[in-house]
């Protein structure tokens, strides 16, 4: 941060240079641009990938909104596709029954998201979107750490786009960041994040209707310094992990998620059966343990409901996780004595 302060320059300068290059080492995906936010990234991917007014584009139902947002941002139309009950993400069965449909026949993009760490099949997802001319997009806030296939985000699809929000397990307070092996997309990326400015002759030029979308200097030396050290927080979230599986595998009224070696474990959720879930948390909030929602089901909420007509019913086990999830504390400054209290209590609160 000092050094930050000394140099006089605060926005785009060497720290956010560092910070890109942190990342691309630690995931082996080859460009990287620096954003204000995980939706800024999503909203450069898509504009990006020429995806604009009235062009379709897969969303999972279960996400957080910013996903679906940054479609309406550019002008597309969302089509929201069911997740799997354990795994809480699309399978490629899944979304190549949305592209067999007659609304899906014209997609010209795929958003997957890695929910909650857990590796999307992107490999062949990607082969089915490349055979019928689709573009991908990976919306990895969650998933930095993750391996889906054998690599990082941003190796299969055309661009993987992650999030430093303070929920994230790397946070520069805000900020994001898009990946890709595609070198002309990250540059045109890095165009748009800056108004569209190209250096020309020793002047600044405008090439493109860009946007302010840079990440500060500050928060690029957050990141560099976590980055540093984020492989530990891997291994410590992991080896967490394990501990609630084998003290909470078995009880009937919690369902474990899908265990998988790519998972980050950027949160742990499980789901509460018989509609419990509200007095669940409420008795874990008065233990003093600081549990959350998960994600959101699209078909859930107001805005997707009234635009595009869907319901509850639309997208059933998105609805479920949405009303039934329960995401338990996974932070490496928790104790393995406060890791076993957690699932004490947790097991008291719901019964055998």
């Amino acid at each position: 941060m000092v050094e930050v302060v000394k140099s006089g320059q605060l926005v785009q300068g060497k720290a956010v240079e560092e910070f890109e290059a942190a990342l691309v080492e630690f995931s082996g995906i080859p460009h990287c641009a620096a954003v204000s936010s995980g939706t800024s990234a999503l909203h450069l991917a898509l504009l990006a990938l020429g995806i604009g007014p009235g062009d379709k584009v897969l969303v999972p139902a279960f996400t957080y909104p910013a996903t679906a947002n940054a479609v309406e941002l550019v002008g597309g139309k969302v089509l929201l596709c069911d997740v799997d009950p354990q795994s809480y993400v699309v399978t490629p069965q899944a979304v190549e029954k949305v592209l067999a449909s007659p609304e899906g026949r014209d997609i010209k993009a795929i958003m997957l998201v890695h929910e909650f760490g857990f590796p999307v099949e992107v490999k062949r997802i990607a082969e089915l979107a490349a055979s019928r001319g689709i573009k991908v997009i990976e919306d990895a806030a969650c998933a930095l750490g993750t391996v889906a296939d054998g690599f990082h985000p941003g190796y299969y699809s055309d661009m993987a786009c992650f999030s430093f929000h303070p929920r994230k397990a790397i946070t520069t307070g805000e900020g994001g960041a898009m990946m890709s092996r595609n070198a002309e997309l990250v540059t045109l990326s890095k165009r748009l994040r800056n108004h569209g400015t190209q250096p020309a002759n020793g002047r600044m030029d405008f090439t493109e209707a860009g946007l302010n979308y840079r990440l500060t200097n500050f928060q690029a030396a957050l990141g560099i310094n976590q980055i540093a050290r984020f492989a530990q927080e891997l291994d410590s979230r992991k080896e967490m992990v394990k501990t609630y599986f084998a003290r909470l595998a078995g009880n009937a009224q919690v369902e474990l998620p899908q265990d998988n070696a790519g998972h980050s474990w950027q949160s742990f959720m499980v789901v509460i059966r018989g509609g419990a879930r509200e007095r669940v948390k409420a008795a874990m909030v008065d233990l003093g343990i600081e549990v959350n929602l998960g994600a959101h089901a699209l078909n859930c909420l107001t805005y997707f409901q009234r635009k595009y007509g869907v319901d509850a019913a639309s997208c059933p086990v998105s609805t479920m996780l949405y009303q039934d999830g329960l995401v338990l504390p996974l932070r490496s400054m928790l104790t393995p004595d406060e890791l076993l209290f957690i699932c004490d209590s947790l097991e008291k609160v719901v019964g055998p």
